[in-house]
């Protein structure tokens, strides 16, 4: 009987075996950000305060800056597209491995909408957490929930998804070669990974008033994913328990993006009723008063993500905020109404979207009230033709795909070309 269990767990040690062998010769993550921070993650000697959410979390708080203002070890666990479950994968590891005293979960409103995790197709966001996990009944827990069974296999045995590469010898001989260099071996940062998880980056909005896919879309609270509301309710309950003080929090995205959207505020009245009657509070810097962060093109990569410049301004008002150092009634308007009022009147510029018909189509994003009627002309280049009007739904117009020329979009006593 002692001989048979001795067969199983040799085959098991086996079986595991050939499997990170695999992984090694056939997974390429020479330049994956999320290995360099979970190998940081698990070297901490503690994690007093962490940071956690997708990519808007490592692209926003600097634990060099926020480690000297709390005076305390904070750690950013931020990765792209992390959804919840992913967030509370590490949450836990942190709760079971440190002194974690206060948590701070970043909460883009695009997150909300994803599918329920058994529907999901594209697993990129869990892999990128889930290969670099140690062993334990929270990454099981967390790869079992987290799709349905037809992805387990992916899930379990992570060179399964890089398979075709054994056809492929000479790309199998160079990963190797890359992966023996001291810097692989030895986690050196690389590219724009700083420390402890943030990611700068140096870019800078450069397209002016066009920009892609910023706000396209209305904001639909309506179409939270259950899976997604579930597990804040979870977080939320598990950090009560634990004893540890939960903050949700919303980094700055550009007035733009916001604006965009149209409806913003009803994003932050929803997240506000999750949090209602229990511990944890919820924060949306996008509220922020100019004097403390004016949300101008230079502090941003994108719409969405701040850079370097952005993000070195957001951790010191971060920190100072919740080190007490800055009251609410200055730091921040009470909605985004009021704050699109303060901005004044104003076309901010357009928002684009390949339609998928071969066309461009557009959406006119603007400080003027709701129902305002817009004029957009265009002129094709080259053309003597008098400039015509492209009119659609009030906000959106059309253009086909590849045809350049000059705007002008008037309304509400303003224009923009």
């Amino acid at each position: 009987m002692l001989m048979k269990h001795l067969k199983r767990l040799a085959f098991i040690a086996l079986f595991i075996g050939c499997g990170i062998a695999f992984r090694y010769l056939l997974t390429d993550d020479t330049h994956s950000y999320t290995r360099l921070m979970m190998h940081e993650f698990y070297a901490q000697d503690n994690i007093d305060i962490l940071f956690v959410g997708s990519s808007h979390s490592y692209a926003s708080l600097d634990p060099l800056i926020t480690d000297e203002i709390f005076q305390l070890n904070t750690f950013n666990a931020g990765s792209s597209l992390q959804a919840q479950d992913a967030s509370f994968a590490l949450i836990r590891e942190a709760a079971e491995r440190y002194d974690v005293k206060q948590i701070y979960m970043e909460m883009y409103y695009f997150m909300m909408g994803n599918d329920n995790y058994a529907d999901r197709e594209q697993m990129t966001g869990t892999y990128i957490i889930s290969d670099y996990m140690r062993p334990s009944v929270n990454k099981l827990r967390f790869l079992l929930n987290a799709s349905s069974p037809r992805y387990y296999v992916n899930s379990f045995i992570p060179a399964r998804r890089d398979w075709e590469r054994l056809l492929h010898p000479s790309e199998i001989a160079e990963l190797f070669k890359s992966k023996q260099s001291e810097a692989y071996r030895t986690y050196a940062p690389f590219d724009d990974y700083r420390i402890k998880g943030f990611v700068k980056n140096d870019a800078a909005i450069t397209t002016g008033w066009l920009l892609d896919n910023a706000g396209f879309d209305s904001i639909h609270t309506e179409k939270a994913s259950a899976d997604w509301l579930k597990t804040i309710r979870e977080i939320i309950a598990y950090c009560d328990r634990k004893g540890v003080q939960l903050t949700l929090y919303s980094a700055p995205l550009t007035l733009f993006q916001t604006a965009a959207a149209g409806n913003y505020d009803t994003y932050i009245d929803f997240i506000n009723s999750l949090v209602e009657g229990t511990d944890a509070r919820y924060v949306d810097f996008n509220l922020c008063r100019e004097e403390y962060f004016d949300q101008t093109p230079d502090l941003f990569a994108d719409a969405g993500h701040l850079n370097t410049k952005g993000a070195e301004r957001f951790s010191r008002i971060f920190a100072e905020y919740f080190s007490g150092s800055i009251p609410d009634e200055a730091l921040f308007y009470p909605s985004m109404r009021e704050k699109i009022a303060a901005h004044g009147p104003d076309i901010l510029g357009l928002s684009y979207l390949a339609s998928g018909d071969g066309m461009m189509r557009y959406k006119i994003v603007s400080t003027l009230p709701e129902g305002t009627l817009f004029d957009v002309e265009f002129t094709p280049d080259g053309s003597n033709a008098v400039t015509h009007p492209v009119l659609s739904d009030n906000l959106y117009f059309e253009i086909a795909a590849g045809e350049h020329g000059s705007l002008r979009i008037s309304g509400g006593g303003l224009s923009l070309e």
